[in-house]
């Protein structure tokens, strides 16, 4: 099997080690481009090292491009990379809505997959609980409660000055919307420490309450997870990616990851991300791809942080009918091509 040819676009000192793996592991990482070309050269074993997104893509050819720059940067660089055939991932928001619709166009025009998922979608832990839902043995979810904690997420520019990293706001949105459906309305409460509260309810009528930290100690770090059924059954992820399922006495589902077999990559979600992309960039363009749940996801994280703001109940722009998203969505990565 012939590796495709990938390239990483993003500060090499602020990326997660475990995307850096997980690009290694699936494809051939072919070039890096980063402002500092010389600094890591040593460390990613990239065959090539840029500081400039154009030449990168003229000379290394690549087929596809994982972009982990700021997010005011990235609608540029994924206009590039489609106008140079180019397939993209983007491991957090791409851009506003707005912008989105137009990405939507490009990458069909240009017969090219753009792909933005959260890397906790793809973590094991979600999977079995998404798995739990959509078979009916968990039941009819009845509120989520989600607590994500993250540190260095990169933000520049004046369209992130909230409280929390706008990445962060789109990978609570981005879980919301593959357990419990698409998001309906929000208000969000933020806090001058770091930290943004938020409540809303989904199209089915489904209550949410997320609590979003950008700083914390390091045994704060990671993401805690809480389902209810109206039947009382109870689901729970803790930080460490163990699920537990079950009503009193009773045990549905267990999921335990073993810290000392169990691979970083898998357990955070990023060989999933970056496998299901891979999957993507090698049909080509035979595979047909749907913008909507991304859509609604951003239209989601944007009522979120303009709630913060404002202070009030903001709902949520629909971009599909109304009957769209009414439940939950699938784990693959939504792109659009």
């Amino acid at each position: 099997m012939i590796l495709p040819k990938l390239a990483f676009v993003g500060s090499t000192h602020q990326a997660p080690p475990w995307l850096i793996h997980s690009i290694r592991k699936h494809g051939t990482l072919e070039a890096v481009c980063d402002e500092s070309p010389r600094r890591d050269v040593d460390v990613f074993q990239a065959r090539w090292m840029y500081s400039d997104v154009a030449a990168l893509l003229r000379e290394a050819e690549p087929a596809g491009v994982i972009v982990f720059r700021p997010n005011n940067e990235r609608f540029g660089i994924i206009k590039q990379c489609l106008g140079s055939g180019a397939s993209v991932l983007v491991p957090g928001i791409p851009c506003g809505a707005a912008r989105w619709d137009r990405v939507a166009t490009m990458s069909k025009l240009a017969g090219r997959t753009v792909v933005s998922a959260s890397p906790s979608r793809f973590a094991p832990g979600v999977s079995v609980a998404r798995r739990l839902i959509e078979s009916g043995k968990f039941g009819t979810p009845m509120s989520l409660a989600l607590h994500i904690t993250r540190r260095g997420t990169p933000r520049e520019g004046l369209d992130d000055q909230g409280p929390v990293a706008a990445d962060q706001v789109f990978e609570a949105a981005d879980l919301v919307q593959t357990l419990i459906g698409s998001i309906r309305e929000v208000t969000s409460v933020a806090h001058q420490e770091g930290a943004l509260m938020v409540v809303g309810r989904t199209m089915t009528g489904t209550p949410f309450s997320l609590n979003l930290h950008a700083s914390g100690p390091p045994e704060s770090l990671g993401l805690e997870l809480e389902l209810r059924s109206v039947d009382g059954t109870c689901m729970r992820i803790e930080k460490t990616g163990q699920l537990f399922c079950g009503n009193g006495s009773r045990v549905d589902a267990m999921y335990r990851p073993t810290l000392a077999t169990s691979d970083p990559a898998v357990e955070l979600g990023f060989d999933g991300l970056v496998g299901e992309f891979v999957r993507w960039v090698a049909a080509g363009s035979t595979m047909a791809a749907d913008s909507v749940p991304c859509a609604s996801v951003i239209a989601s994280s944007e009522a979120i942080l303009s709630s913060a703001r404002s202070g009030h109940k903001v709902a949520v722009k629909r971009r599909a009918p109304l009957n769209y998203g009414q439940g939950p969505t699938t784990s693959r990565a939504q792109p659009v091509g």
